[in-house]
């Protein structure tokens, strides 16, 4: 029997995998794969923060890097370490790269849903200046009782605490104060059916 070293290849080291790879012998890469694809790719992910499309690309792009630059490995080194650096100038590059991105031309044309359009803008200005001069037609306490009511989102209970009279009466209150704004506001204060 000869001297050489025999090990199992299920359990070769990395570093063995390596040197095959960097014989040439490219089936080597789908052992260091089988070692390193999960902990390049949970690297990858918490780095990119999400991702999971992207960052599953990126892990092959870094087994792909391994294949194309394996001569460059330095034998003695370790595989693991390698392979990592490998992933973190990876994201770096991706991160760099989505940064200098613009959009593209088409999107420059599509409205932000979030933003108002100044015409909208106009007109939410104007219907807050009704609705202030409509409020302003209320009585102090009917005013009072519908911006606590409405605005401030306080429950009937406490706001006939606070004014020292019966819920019913809140509500009496609120209803005919919201019949004098609908009308101010010109709007019908009969329901609609």
């Amino acid at each position: 029997m000869n001297s050489e070293r025999f090990e199992p290849l299920s359990s070769a080291s990395p570093e063995f995998w390596m040197e095959q790879l960097k014989e040439g012998k490219e089936e080597a890469l789908a052992h260091l794969m089988t070692r390193f694809e999960r902990p390049v790719f949970s690297f990858l992910h918490k780095k990119l923060r999400g991702e999971i499309g992207v960052v599953q690309e990126l892990t092959q792009e870094v087994f792909l890097k391994c294949l194309q630059n394996c001569h460059r490995f330095e034998s003695g080194r370790p595989v693991a370490a390698w392979l990592f650096t490998l992933a973190a100038n990876t994201a770096t590059d991706h991160l760099r790269k989505r940064g200098r991105e613009l959009q593209t031309p088409e999107t420059f044309d599509l409205p932000d849903p979030i933003q108002v359009s100044p015409w909208d803008q106009i007109d939410q200005h104007r219907k807050l200046d009704s609705l202030r001069a409509s409020l302003e037609e209320l009585t102090h306490r009917q005013r009072a009782m519908v911006v606590a009511y409405y605005i401030n989102e306080r429950p009937i209970r406490n706001i006939a605490e606070d004014f020292g009279c019966a819920e019913g009466t809140v509500k009496a209150t609120l209803f005919q104060s919201l019949v004098k704004l609908r009308k101010s506001l010109g709007y019908s204060h009969e329901p609609q059916t």
